[in-house]
């Protein structure tokens, strides 16, 4: 490990060929970051060779295979692993019309002191996408955040797509100073529309189980019990 690395940013990619070398493409625009960590969790398309072929052209790339698909909260515990940078920058893989200046806002609060963690949130990009996050804006997976907070948070809930819900949960509990920061004109596929049809439905009740499993164990077992049967009893 480098410890002359400040901001590495961590891209956790599944099955991600033909857009991920668009986001590492815009990361290494932005001179701020020292270090770009993608993590092919298990992909069984050409995900690692467009991101091997990145790494030709910038030194600061670096890339993690895993042999089978773990989940993305396991891809972001090893991209953590892989580095010693103090402040940690992470990106979907399938991000669209992502800039530099949107990853520079992100990354600047957190740099300057001024937050513990910043959360970008899509706006004006596409409506379904925009409307998805404003109703849940912690389970945005575009993140800066100071790297020894990590060790705060629950790596259990964090397995699969549990890590942004486990994340939010610890931020809460220990009073972090969180920042949300507009990326305007910036969206994704929505989980459904890449793989489409069955699956992609199929992928999105896994998600949603994840996230629900991720916010019954990181906050605490016991109090999760205790709201859902208040729950029941009032409804």
């Amino acid at each position: 490990m480098n410890s002359n690395v400040s901001l590495a940013a961590i891209v956790p990619a599944f099955n991600e060929a033909g857009r991920i070398s668009k986001v590492v493409d815009v990361l290494c625009q932005v001179e701020q970051i020292d270090e770009i960590i993608v993590v092919d969790d298990g992909s069984t398309d050409g995900t690692a060779r467009d991101a091997e072929n990145a790494a030709k052209g910038d030194p600061r790339i670096k890339i993690r295979r895993s042999p089978e698909n773990l989940g993305k909260g396991q891809a972001i515990y090893e991209g953590w692993n892989s580095t010693n940078a103090p402040f940690l920058l992470f990106m979907d893989a399938d991000l669209v019309n992502l800039k530099p200046e949107h990853v520079v806002n992100l990354i600047d609060p957190v740099l300057k002191g001024r937050a513990d963690m910043t959360m970008g949130i899509f706006k004006d990009g596409y409506w379904r996408a925009d409307l998805a996050q404003r109703v849940t804006p912690w389970l945005t997976g575009q993140r800066c955040i100071r790297s020894k907070l990590l060790r705060e948070i629950s790596w259990d809930a964090s397995r699969g797509y549990g890590f942004e819900t486990a994340v939010t949960i610890a931020a809460r509990k220990y009073d972090w100073q969180s920042e949300q920061v507009p990326l305007v004109g910036v969206t994704h596929p929505l989980g459904e529309i890449p793989r489409g049809g069955y699956h992609g439905w199929k992928t999105k009740m896994i998600l949603f189980y994840q996230v629900g499993r991720a916010w019954y164990i990181a906050r605490d077992r016991g109090k999760a019990r205790e709201w859902l049967l208040r729950l029941g009893r009032t409804g």
